[in-house]
């Protein structure tokens, strides 16, 4: 009983944990960033994409952008679809 609660916990916590976003400034420059866990392609708690760009402050110039493949036509993708984390990284200069 208490190993299932654990494991329960545990399990809540890490997708809990997956849905981060945020973004760092510095010197003129940004980095926003936002995780999501995939689970058959549903990304929980959200597009990890869409989180990072609406952390991209107003008027910023994105420069590039880094993102965790979400396809199910690549291996890398089709197993990150199926269980994974996802990861996007948008960088630019305000």
């Amino acid at each position: 009983m208490v190993r299932k609660s654990l494991v329960t916990m545990c399990a809540v916590s890490l997708v809990a944990l997956a849905g981060c976003a945020g973004v760092r400034e510095s010197n003129g420059t940004f980095v926003a960033h936002a995780e999501s866990f995939r689970i058959i392609g549903i990304a929980i708690p959200g597009d990890d994409q869409q989180a990072a760009l609406d952390k991209v402050p107003a008027g910023g110039k994105i420069t590039n952008v880094t993102s965790s493949a979400a396809d199910w036509t690549s291996f890398w993708g089709f197993f990150g679809n199926l269980f994974g984390f996802n990861m996007t990284q948008i960088g630019g200069t305000k």
